[in-house]
């Protein structure tokens, strides 16, 4: 696989000058609980502390709570269930999601894991449930057919992350490989990082750079390097990823694959980026494609070697695929990320949105507000969510709560993981009961805007953010 050699001289283009972005302060008139993560505090304080607490009475003890998954729709159709797919729909364990010819999902997991499905590919979700930190305890799913990138977080000891073929298992404990399933049931598996334990008729380790073809009945063959295939788009969407790494702000990443591209073609990849520097890669597999990058101002920026630093305002940014001599077509992969560091300032240019949470602004809030007994924070920081934690003791009754958000494209996703009064846990009671609200499901949040990603960090000063950047 190769990265593109740079294009030809730029033709330089012009657009209107993007609105100047609009800054304003969190958690209060400018930003605040206009954010949906504001709204599911506000939701949660008021029920657990003044919404009666009848469930409270039923004590139940959870190590683990089951939570849903969410589909990220790129390209329809896609179905669940049978029925047509909507982009951020909740998905549950014994829930199955299908692509159909030029079909492209993936299925978003809480802690963000997630399985990214090509054309043509059927994926069982056979169960989900964190841990009351807001971990995975045990993600399993059953590949029925198709090719899926599968990407997992690290995993705490004692959890599983396992994706069944046919006559096979993958397990996991933090790494990203690819599994194919294909229609005469055998099976590869590619791994790109960390070791896959594949489990068929015998049982061996795959490390990264490795594969192994399993047949019908479980047969594994030996391990090998990863063999070239000019019709898959995972080998480059890892390239291009790690190419773009280097000098970025984690959680920015955005990386989208192509599956077939032929002489004369061309296809085009957005990015919506808060200003900045953003990095540019694209991957494939060594025929000749180009890539042309423009601002959001419409100036084109050359690529050298196949990636390039643009400097420029917020705004959308276009990447277009140029397949110069590719015959027979193959695939490709676009990567960027930005540098956006990690403050408390927002962004909203009509386009682009970039809202944050950080300690020192709820810290600030509660205290003007003159509320005694109550701590919110964010909690960790991660490239894929962020975890907001609640205590209260109010009147004597302790109570404390977990929420880990994530993107839910193009909503912002909500997990409740742990809730626990006066030391009992009663996360099963109160995730039962408020599985809603008011008519509206507390697991996908309308923002407002289109979320593209979310992510916590921690400033040079030590003070933690929640992030969200996305679209209007």
């Amino acid at each position: 696989m190769a990265i593109q050699s740079p294009p030809p001289a730029p033709v330089l283009q012009q657009a209107v000058p993007p609105t100047t972005p609009q800054k304003s302060s969190c958690f209060g008139r400018g930003c605040g609980c206009g954010l949906g993560g504001c709204l599911v505090v506000v939701i949660l304080a008021v029920l657990l502390v003044g919404g009666g607490g009848y469930w409270f009475f039923v004590v139940q003890a959870s190590a683990a709570v089951t939570a849903p998954a969410t589909l990220i729709l790129f390209n329809q159709p896609v179905t669940v269930n049978s029925n047509p797919g909507t982009p951020g729909e909740s998905l549950n364990a014994n829930d199955t999601v299908a692509t159909q010819a030029a079909g492209h999902a993936s299925i978003q997991f809480p802690d963000g894991s997630y399985i990214r499905m090509s054309p043509q590919t059927t994926v069982q979700i056979t169960s989900i449930q964190l841990q009351k930190a807001g971990n995975v305890q045990a993600i399993e799913a059953l590949q029925k057919t198709g090719r899926t990138l599968v990407n997992v977080q690290h995993l705490a000891n004692g959890a599983t992350f396992k994706v069944n073929g046919h006559a096979v298992s993958a397990a996991v404990r933090g790494t990203q490989f690819e599994m194919l399933v294909r229609p005469n049931n055998t099976n590869l598996i590619k791994v790109f990082d960390g070791t896959v334990r594949v489990s068929g008729q015998t049982i061996v380790n795959v490390t990264a750079g490795n594969e192994v073809e399993v047949d019908a009945n479980g047969k594994l063959s030996a391990v090998r390097p990863i063999q070239r295939d000019t019709q898959d788009p995972y080998p480059l969407a890892t390239q291009c990823s790690r190419a773009v790494s280097g000098g970025t702000t984690a959680g920015t990443a955005q990386t989208s694959t192509g599956d077939s591209l032929s002489t004369g073609e061309t296809a085009e990849v957005g990015y919506d980026s808060p200003g900045g520097v953003v990095n540019v890669a694209l991957c494939y597999p060594g025929s000749t494609m180009t890539l042309s990058v423009f601002d959001p101002n419409g100036t084109e920026h050359q690529l050298r070697g196949g990636q390039s630093s643009v400097s420029g305002p917020a705004g959308h940014y276009r990447a277009i695929v140029h397949a110069v001599n590719v015959s027979p077509a193959e695939a490709y992969a676009v990567s960027f990320a930005s540098n956006a560091p990690c403050d408390a300032a927002n962004v909203d240019s009509g386009g682009v949105v970039r809202e944050t949470l950080s300690n020192s602004q709820i810290a600030t809030a509660l205290a003007e507000s003159g509320t005694s007994g109550v701590t919110i924070y964010v909690d960790g920081t991660s490239p894929t969510g962020a975890r907001i934690v609640y205590y209260s003791n109010i009147g004597g009754m302790p109570i404390s709560w977990t929420v880990d958000f994530y993107a839910a494209t193009p909503n912002l996703g909500a997990v409740i993981t742990q809730v626990t009064v006066r030391g009992i846990n009663v996360t099963t009671q109160v995730v039962t009961n408020l599985s809603s609200f008011g008519g509206h499901s507390i697991s996908s949040i309308p923002s407002g805007f289109i979320v593209d990603r979310v992510y916590s960090c921690a400033a040079l000063t030590g003070d933690k953010m929640m992030v969200v950047e996305g679209h209007r």
